[in-house]
């Protein structure tokens, strides 16, 4: 399904296509770059620039032989890192808004609700303590669920750094979390 969306926006620029791309990796991109800034409305804006940007470039993506999922996942990715630094150079500073304008945390009922999203909001907190490439490479793990090789790809390092990476990031949100 993914190649023929992908082969489709490629041939023909097909709307429909792009919608089925956007309605396929939307969410997983704004979750990303949620994580990343911890502004709803930047998340947002950020979003609609890398799919704009992906019907600029679509044609640049060249479908392998196998494993398209990951691949184009990693190309997705790294085009929202380069769209979010590319909206830091511009603004030249992060914003910061509550939380509650991404209540996107869960569903259930309202006091399940309400821990969840101060959990996430706490969560997200101690994730702005660590460094870029800390927090990016716990996001990319443990809220995309990506794999060690999938990470590594969108962050163009070694799946040995990635794990190192990885290591040094829990250890240091550890130390941030009992304290």
């Amino acid at each position: 399904m993914l190649v023929e969306l992908i082969q489709r926006a490629q041939r023909d620029s097909d709307p429909e296509a792009f919608d089925g791309l956007y309605l396929l990796f939307a969410d997983r991109v704004f979750r990303y770059l949620l994580a990343r800034v911890g502004d709803a409305d930047l998340a947002e804006e950020v979003t609609s620039q890398v799919f704009l940007r992906l019907i600029e470039k679509i044609d640049m993506y060249r479908i392998g032989p196998r494993d398209n999922v990951a691949i184009f996942s990693a190309w997705l990715y790294r085009m929202a890192y380069n769209k979010l630094i590319d909206v830091y150079r511009q603004e030249r500073r992060l914003h910061r808004v509550a939380l509650e304008k991404a209540a996107h945390v869960t569903t259930g009922h309202l006091l399940e609700r309400v821990h969840a999203r101060l959990d996430f909001e706490w969560l997200l907190e101690k994730l702005q303590l660590l460094n870029e490439q800390q927090r990016e490479v716990l996001v990319l793990r443990f809220v995309e669920e990506l794999s060690i090789a999938e990470t590594a790809q969108v962050m163009q390092k070694s799946e040995g750094a990635v794990k190192a990476l990885q290591h040094r990031a829990l250890e240091t949100l550890r130390r941030y979390l009992q304290s």
